[in-house]
């Protein structure tokens, strides 16, 4: 169908990076810059006008462009990232056992170039590092907490940890603090602490002031692993943030 993005033309390397599935284009890569706005959904094509994909265009970043579809038939609306997004949690449904305190949504694994979600009990953490899903946010994660809760999942607030220093290359500030979900009926959680329990073993989760964006939860199965491993042995844990895998 006839699209409607701006088009940015790319180098013959960078059509052979991205039919091979690579995400990113760079700004050495772009022969033809599209009159585009940072942070513009842009489509991506060869020096033949073939398309390629399309992402999100960072005019400050040395990452010009971060692709997020390859389908030329793919229109950006609501649909389109209620639909995504409802793909990357029946995904964590799928591969975990225990959804209660997990990684929702991993950044370019789950075609959210620069997206954090993770989730801890009813608190979910965000960190934002491309401009393109910081212009998406007042969408995104509204929708997120509703398909989550009509999901069945108790989500009490979502805050977001965007005191990344890696935000300047894309032009944003850092900051952090709650995101606004009145219009969703929830109010401003009282704290940002919140305990979950990761195999077996309880943690208080501090979402404001903990690393990255509280604890580190892609770790989950790694740890369970050292525990098997560890079994009757002496052992020295040089992983010491919370304590986690001496636990």
């Amino acid at each position: 169908q006839e699209r409607i993005y701006p088009r940015a033309a790319v180098t013959p390397k960078a059509e052979c990076a991205l039919l091979a599935g690579h995400p990113w284009v760079y700004d050495t890569e772009v022969t033809r810059a599209p009159q585009a706005e940072n942070g513009s959904i842009v489509d991506v094509v060869n020096a033949k006008g073939r398309y390629l994909g399309s992402g999100f265009l960072s005019t400050h970043s040395k990452i010009r462009i971060r692709v997020f579809s390859r389908n030329a038939n793919d229109i950006f609306d609501e649909t389109f990232w209620c639909r995504r997004l409802s793909h990357a949690w029946e995904y964590r449904k799928t591969v975990l056992d225990d959804v209660s305190c997990c990684r929702v949504i991993f950044g370019e694994a789950d075609l959210f170039p620069g997206l954090t979600v993770d989730r801890f009990g009813s608190l979910l953490v965000a960190q934002t590092l491309c401009v393109g899903i910081e212009r998406l946010k007042p969408t995104l994660f509204p929708l997120l907490v509703r398909l989550l809760r009509e999901d069945g999942q108790e989500v009490a607030g979502l805050y977001e940890r965007n005191d990344a220093p890696l935000r300047a290359r894309e032009g944003l500030a850092e900051g952090k603090g709650w995101f606004d979900l009145s219009l969703l009926g929830l109010p401003v959680p009282q704290s940002c602490r919140v305990e979950i329990t990761e195999n077996g073993v309880r943690y208080e989760v501090d979402v404001e002031n903990g690393q990255k964006t509280g604890f580190f939860l892609d770790q989950k199965y790694n740890r369970r692993a050292v525990a098997r491993l560890a079994r009757g042995k002496t052992v020295l844990d040089c992983f010491t943030h919370t304590g986690s895998f001496a636990l």
